[in-house]
């Protein structure tokens, strides 16, 4: 029997991400808040003879004027295009984008990585070594390594993101699902997957999740230790007799499942390292002229840097190949900087005059009046893809005539009303806590009263919505406010 071998020629079509250094610059700084940005920036000083600062009254190079608001905010986005970031003024003969790479290497938040230039040696690793990991590096690091592809990377960043300090998960899944462009199942998943990592009972969203996470790792997640996490009330007031006959234990078995609970951490976010906390600069300020609200960016934010114009010179002159290349490539770096720079003011002006737009009922009568508020929605506003938008508003802060917020804070979930208008859920929240604030000491109000009384003011709202919102700002249930109130 003969076989015959065939041969066939396929052309296959493939889109890969290919990102500028430039570009890959700007995002970087564009995500970093104003403190990492001034860190960031003095180690570029240090290390590039050819940047420095420019001190002057004006903050702007010689020969050039000042950049006002106006062209700011009409600037062309750097961020969603691979256009040139720069008009060089480096000699056209000398290789662009020499000892870069040009392929984007995505990190775990979907952030753009840099590849150091040829022949440059990595920092001592005594120099890594400065502080332990916090919790967000101890996450993150874990995420890197267990996350299957990107969007997964992306989900589970936004989570890790959300958590506080302790620990807990501080935003509700349907506002990341929003925030990110993910399916709430998504979400529930990259969830799954981040409360499986170190501490135990990490991104937990109460106090009994946390515990019981904690009892999964430790495989006790069984009676009668699970049936006590649901009368955690009971236990917080020490009703014993009342948990003996809820749970059918007599006194050493309740004992034993008391002594296990109680060895576990209600705070497993605290056994890491905090970051040092630091005053809150604000980013731009929103202020009222004329009766319009007006956004400026905070210069104290906004580094003048330039180019020593003495080095930048001397490339031109007679020197040895070596130290050409080795002036040459820095002052195409601080180039790139300075226009990252430049940019990087332009869309955080751009999304908080977006922002503003959308908000004026919040600035101009309080958080009873905040609308809902997508990343989409500013996006689309100003022309800038999603994730642009997601990066300005992280670390991000705006200081308006009703206190200082970061950006992300104006943006929330909807809720419908009888009139077809919708409800943010921060203005909602805020509802709550002024009816608690406003109720009886001695009758206070049922999560399901509170429903009633937002449903007659026409915001469609269930019970166990309520009972979240409430969770979520750490207001004790009905009953515990009673037993709580001095007047009873």
């Amino acid at each position: 029997m003969a076989y015959g071998l065939t041969q066939e020629l396929k052309l296959r079509m493939g889109m890969q991400l290919v990102m500028t250094p430039q570009l890959q610059m700007a995002i970087r700084l564009l995500q970093m808040s104003s403190l990492d940005l001034a860190e960031y920036l003095q180690e570029e000083l240090d290390k590039n003879p050819l940047l420095e600062r420019d001190d002057g009254p004006s903050g702007t190079l010689e020969g050039e004027e000042p950049l006002p608001s106006d062209k700011i905010a009409k600037s062309d986005d750097l961020l969603d295009t691979a256009a040139p970031i720069m008009e060089t003024t480096i000699s056209d003969d000398l290789p662009v984008d020499a000892d870069w790479s040009d392929v984007y290497s995505g990190d775990s938040y979907g952030a753009a990585q840099f590849e150091s230039p040829a022949g440059s040696e990595a920092p001592p690793l005594e120099n890594t070594l400065t502080r332990g990991d916090t919790l967000f590096d101890h996450l993150s690091w874990q995420l890197g390594v267990t996350a299957i592809n990107n969007r997964e990377r992306v989900f589970g960043m936004a989570i890790i993101d959300a958590i506080d300090d302790n620990g807990y998960l501080g935003t509700d899944l349907s506002v990341l699902a929003e925030m990110t462009g993910a399916s709430l199942e998504e979400m529930e998943d990259a969830l799954v997957l981040v409360q499986s990592f170190d501490p135990p009972g990490i991104a937990a969203r109460n106090l009994a999740e946390c515990l019981l996470l904690q009892l999964k790792a430790r495989k006790q997640a069984v009676p009668p230790y699970t049936s006590l996490l649901e009368r955690l009330e009971d236990l917080g007031r020490r009703d014993y007799r009342k948990l003996k006959r809820l749970l059918r234990l007599d006194d050493d078995e309740l004992a034993d499942a008391v002594d296990l609970i109680q060895s576990l951490n209600p705070k497993p976010g605290l056994a890491f390292g905090v970051e040092q906390a630091n005053y809150i600069i604000p980013d731009v300020f929103v202020r009222k002229q004329e009766g319009e609200w007006v956004v400026e960016v905070n210069p104290e934010t906004v580094p003048r840097l330039r180019i020593n114009r003495a080095y930048e010179k001397a490339i031109n002159d007679r020197m040895s190949e070596r130290d050409k290349r080795f002036l040459t490539e820095n002052a195409r770096s601080a180039q790139w900087l300075i226009k990252s720079l430049e940019q990087r003011s332009s869309t955080i002006y751009r999304v908080a005059e977006s922002i503003v737009r959308f908000q004026k009922d919040f600035l101009e009568y309080g958080p009873e009046y905040l609308r809902p508020l997508i990343l989409k929605d500013v996006a689309d506003d100003i022309g800038v893809h999603e994730s642009t938008a997601s990066r300005v508003t992280s670390n991000k802060y705006m200081h308006t005539n009703r206190g200082i917020f970061e950006l992300k804070f104006f943006f929330s979930s909807s809720l419908a009303s009888d009139t077809g208008e919708n409800h943010s859920s921060e203005a909602v929240k805020f509802k709550i806590r002024k009816l608690v604030e406003g109720e009886s000491p001695r009758r206070p109000l049922s999560d399901e009263k509170l429903a009633k009384i937002l449903q007659d003011q026409g915001i469609a709202v269930a019970r166990r919505t309520v009972a979240k919102y409430r969770d979520a700002l750490n207001i004790p249930s009905s009953s515990r406010r009673k037993r709580l109130s001095p007047d009873k």
